[in-house]
């Protein structure tokens, strides 16, 4: 089976997306003094992001981590006491520590520059370096394209049903998917899920459904789990409940979307125009 798109967020990442944002980020050193607007323009999965309120960084070359960080669904944290920076990309954290003047990813350190500037963090654009599905393209010394894997369509299709319906939840990967919700991966050529905390159902799964696949096995384990949501959430927290018993289920050209959520009509009708331009 072919696994593509962003590594998958574990539950307990998914928790560090709940913490407070970057806010009061003044250490004594390394900073910016430039009192300019921010001047690099960042296009992230050809989306231009607003940088308009953020001060200038002294390079071209620096960018407002949080700022990217967050377009592309990530998280961000300040560690007061420790004077750090934390940022997470998918599986792939970065932490810039303002005592010892240091940047690391995945708790290896990276030889990149770094400051500080007005409360915000700005780290080298060579911090991505090596990073698998990353990509970043200088049209100009002031001007970058960003690629991540959440610039994969069917990623994108899941996420914009996530904001339709208000959905939280954590990108799971297809062995958790497997062990812990009973999922037939190996039917598909391609899957992305979002399942949420244990106090909502929600839920979003698109996929393409393998050469061969059988259907009735992948809508039997959907609505295996959504009767498992049923039970929980008719005696827990049961104003949940009618969004589960409104769950959709749908296959149509061999894609598949199953649904837990409020706007579960125009979720469902984002799954459909995504199909038709599928051809």
């Amino acid at each position: 089976m072919k696994k593509i798109g962003a590594a998958a967020l574990t539950l307990a990442l998914a928790g560090s997306m709940t913490l407070p944002a970057l806010a009061a980020e003044d250490a004594p050193l390394p900073i910016s003094s430039n009192p300019d607007a921010y001047g690099t323009a960042i296009t992230l999965n050809g989306d231009a992001l607003d940088t308009s309120d953020i001060p200038a960084a002294s390079q071209d070359n620096l960018l407002p981590m949080r700022r990217v960080v967050e377009a592309d669904h990530g998280s961000a944290y300040w560690d007061e006491e420790n004077r750090e920076a934390w940022f997470t990309f998918g599986e792939n954290r970065i932490v810039a520590d303002f005592v010892d003047k240091t940047v690391s990813v995945n708790d290896v350190a990276v030889d990149v520059d770094f400051e500080l500037h007005h409360g915000v963090t700005y780290i080298s654009a060579d911090v991505f370096t090596g990073w698998e599905g990353y990509s970043l393209t200088w049209a100009d010394p002031t001007a970058v394209d960003i690629t991540t894997p959440n610039n994969d369509p069917m990623v994108k299709l899941a996420y914009a049903i996530m904001d339709s319906s208000q959905i939280f939840g954590s990108r799971t990967d297809e062995e958790m998917l497997a062990d812990a919700y009973q999922m037939p991966v190996d039917q598909f050529e391609q899957i992305v899920a979002f399942f949420p905390m244990i106090t909502s159902p929600d839920t979003v799964i698109v996929g393409k459904l393998a050469e061969g696949a059988d259907q009735t096995v992948v809508t039997d384990a959907l609505e295996a789990y959504r009767q498992r949501q049923e039970d929980t959430f008719s005696w827990y927290l049961s104003q949940h409940l009618p969004k589960v018993q409104d769950a959709r289920t749908v296959v149509e050209n061999g894609y598949v979307l199953f649904l837990i959520g409020e706007n579960a009509d125009e979720g469902e009708a984002l799954f459909h125009a995504f199909v038709e331009a599928q051809g």
